[in-house]
């Protein structure tokens, strides 16, 4: 990992789930991922439908979420703020007639709406809507009796990796962004 900041706050942002027929099936292509890519047992967890903590081992970082819903808010709120008074000095100094006439209304304004839609944006992404289809889909194969491998890769790189090397063993295979 990077000491570059991000949006969230998980260890694991992208998450794979592939849905198996029966738990020696979805063993064996776990220690396989596990093998191939050198991930660690926590990265790569099999769920079976007597499983009690079901949801938590789809989404077993709730302290990251909760860290990504505030940092996202934090961070988006103030790049939207910057982007205001950016708009704010650029209008200003094209001499948009409101702008130059009621100066500090705009600023406040410009500045408190691109705020506002930075905090938009960040609900959206606390929300996660990439992980629905996962979760969704999850959820009603464990329904169904049937068992699931989540993969809970650290990179786009190993999310694809892990993809490919699922892809041999399963042909339903749900991943988020």
């Amino acid at each position: 990992m990077t000491d570059t900041p991000h949006l969230t706050g998980e260890k694991f942002d992208h998450k794979i789930a592939a849905i198996f027929a029966s738990d020696s099936k979805a063993n064996a292509a776990a220690e396989s991922v596990r093998d191939t890519l050198g991930l660690e047992q926590r990265q790569v967890i099999v769920i079976s439908p007597e499983d009690k903590h079901q949801g938590r081992e789809l989404e077993p970082d709730s302290k990251g979420i909760l860290h990504t819903i505030i940092r996202s808010h934090l961070w988006l709120a103030g790049m939207g703020a910057v982007s205001g008074l950016v708009l704010f000095v650029v209008t200003y100094s094209a001499g948009i007639g409101f702008v130059v006439n009621n100066a500090v209304a705009a600023a406040i304004l410009m500045i408190v709406y691109c705020a506002v839609m930075g905090l938009l944006l960040a609900g959206l992404l606390s929300l996660r809507p990439d992980h629905t289809p996962y979760i969704v889909k999850s959820q009603a194969a464990l329904k169904e009796g049937k068992s699931v491998v989540t993969v809970h890769a650290s990179s786009l790189e190993q999310m694809q990796q892990a993809n490919t090397e699922l892809e041999k063993h399963s042909s339903q295979i749900v991943t988020t962004l």
